[in-house]
C-alpha cells in the first residue's frame, strides 16, 4: 500500500470529521424525526434514528434506521459511534439512557443537553425552575405517598398529573372535590413509589406557544407567538401569528428566551403558555421541535426543523424571519380513512397542504397527520374544522 503525504493524512482527517458532522442522530422515529428527514436529506445531511420501533415514520422518510432498546447500551454505542451530532425528537427517554448518553459529551455533539431532558421529563423538576427564574406558573405540590396528608396551598379544582411520560392528556385526572381527592388517592399508590404533581387549574382566556431557536453562538429566533386550540387535551389548530396584543407576544418571546439562555438550549425547543388578559403563566417547554410549529413548513420561511438542524450542526442563525400566516389542524386516527377523504378535496385549492406520516395504524387520539392553510384563520374554509 502506497505511503499517505503528510498533506494527505490532514486532508483525509479533515474529511472524515466533516462526513461524521453531517451524520445527524435522533433519539425516536416518529413523525418528528421523519420532518427533521424531509430537511435534512436535501441539505445533504444524513439522518440516524435511534427506537425499538422498525418501520418507523422516520425511516420511511430516508432516515437510517437503528433498532433497539433504549437501555441497550451495547446497541447505542454502535449508534452513537455512527454519527457526529446527537438530538431528541421526544423527551421520554428513560433517566438510565440519559445517564449514559451524558457519557457521550465531548465525544459527539449532543443538543439540547441530556440534562435538560430530565427536567422537561419530570414536571416537578420542570415547575420548579420555572419557579427559580421568577417565572409564573399554576400553583404546584409534588405527591407522593409521605406527602398526602399534607395541606395543598392552593383550593380546588386541580389536575393531578403523573410525574413523569405523560402527554397529549395520559396520565392526567381532575378532582374537583375532598371526596374526588379520596377516590384518587385510595388507588394512587399500589407500590409506594408513585409520584404526581398536583396543579391549580388556571382559568385562562387562551393557551400559545413560542416555538423559538437558539444557536451556539447564542442568538435566539423565533416566528412569534402562535395560538393553540386543544380538544381533548390533544392540539386540534394552530393559529400563526397568535390572536394576541402586541405587548403579550413580546412578553412570551421574552420568557422563552430567557429559559433557552438559562439552560445554554441548542436547537428549536416549544415554550407554552396560558393567557389570562395580559398575564403569561409558563405551563411547560420541550426540548425538540413542537407540534404547534408545524405551520412553519408552509408559511414561506424557513420550517422549524430546518432551524433546528442548522443550531445543532452549529451553522449561524438566520438574519430575519419573514413567515406568513399560517394555520394548522391535526389530523387524528379516528375514522381516519372517511376523514381523509373529506380532507383530500381541499388539496384542489393551492392554499393547503397535506403532511401525513405514514404511520401503519389508526388509533383514535393518535397523530396521523396535519394539514397546513396558508392564510389567515379568518380566510379558512371553516368545515375542515369540523372534520
Amino acid at each position: 500500500m502506497r505511503k499517505q503525504l503528510p498533506w494527505q493524512k490532514i486532508r483525509n482527517s479533515f474529511e472524515g470529521q466533516k462526513l461524521k458532522q453531517i451524520q445527524i442522530g435522533v433519539m425516536g422515529s416518529g413523525q418528528l424525526g421523519q420532518m427533521m428527514c424531509q430537511e435534512a436529506l436535501p441539505s445533504g445531511l444524513s439522518v440516524h434514528c435511534y427506537s425499538p420501533e422498525a418501520g418507523s415514520p422516520a425511516q420511511k422518510a430516508g432516515a437510517i434506521e437503528w433498532v433497539g432498546s433504549y437501555e441497550d447500551k451495547i446497541q447505542l454505542t454502535k449508534f452513537l459511534s455512527s454519527i457526529g451530532v446527537l438530538s431528541f425528537e421526544f423527551e421520554n427517554i428513560p433517566p438510565k439512557t440519559l445517564d449514559f448518553l451524558e457519557t457521550w459529551e465531548g465525544k459527539i455533539q449532543i443538543h439540547p443537553k441530556p440534562s435538560i431532558l430530565k427536567i422537561a421529563q419530570d414536571r416537578f423538576l420542570e415547575k420548579s425552575h420555572f419557579k427559580k427564574l421568577g417565572f409564573l406558573t399554576a400553583g404546584f405540590y409534588h405527591l407522593t405517598k409521605n406527602s398526602k396528608s399534607n395541606q395543598i396551598p392552593f383550593g380546588f379544582p386541580w389536575i393531578i398529573k403523573t410525574l413523569k411520560f405523560g402527554y397529549d392528556g395520559k396520565g392526567q385526572t381532575k378532582v374537583s372535590s375532598e371526596g374526588e381527592l379520596q377516590v384518587f388517592l385510595n388507588s394512587a399508590f399500589p407500590t409506594g413509589n408513585e409520584e404526581y404533581l398536583i396543579e391549580e387549574v388556571v382559568k385562562f382566556d387562551l393557551e400559545i406557544s413560542v416555538v423559538g431557536t437558539r444557536f451556539t453562538t447564542g442568538e435566539f429566533i423565533s416566528f412569534g407567538s402562535v395560538e393553540n386550540i386543544h380538544k381533548n387535551h390533544i392540539l386540534d389548530t394552530s393559529i400563526f401569528p397568535a390572536r394576541i396584543p402586541e405587548a403579550v407576544n413580546q412578553k412570551a418571546w421574552d420568557m422563552a428566551k430567557h429559559l433557552a439562555e438559562d439552560l445554554r438550549y441548542v436547537g428549536t425547543l416549544g415554550v407554552e403558555f396560558f393567557v389570562k388578559g395580559e398575564v403569561l403563566y409558563l405551563n411547560e417547554f420541550a426540548p425538540r421541535p413542537h407540534n404547534s410549529g408545524h405551520f412553519s413548513q408552509d408559511c414561506e420561511s424557513f420550517s422549524q426543523f430546518h432551524l433546528h438542524l442548522m443550531a445543532i450542526t452549529g451553522e449561524n442563525a438566520p438574519n430575519k424571519l419573514f413567515p406568513k400566516p399560517t394555520v394548522m389542524r391535526n389530523i387524528l386516527g379516528h375514522d381516519f380513512l372517511e376523514r381523509m377523504l373529506k380532507f383530500k378535496d381541499y388539496l384542489k385549492n393551492d392554499r393547503y397542504r397535506l403532511h401525513l406520516y405514514g404511520k401503519e395504524t389508526a388509533k383514535t387520539a393518535r397523530k396521523m397527520g396535519h394539514i397546513n392553510f396558508k392564510g389567515n384563520f379568518s380566510e379558512i374554509d371553516t368545515e375542515i374544522l369540523e372534520i
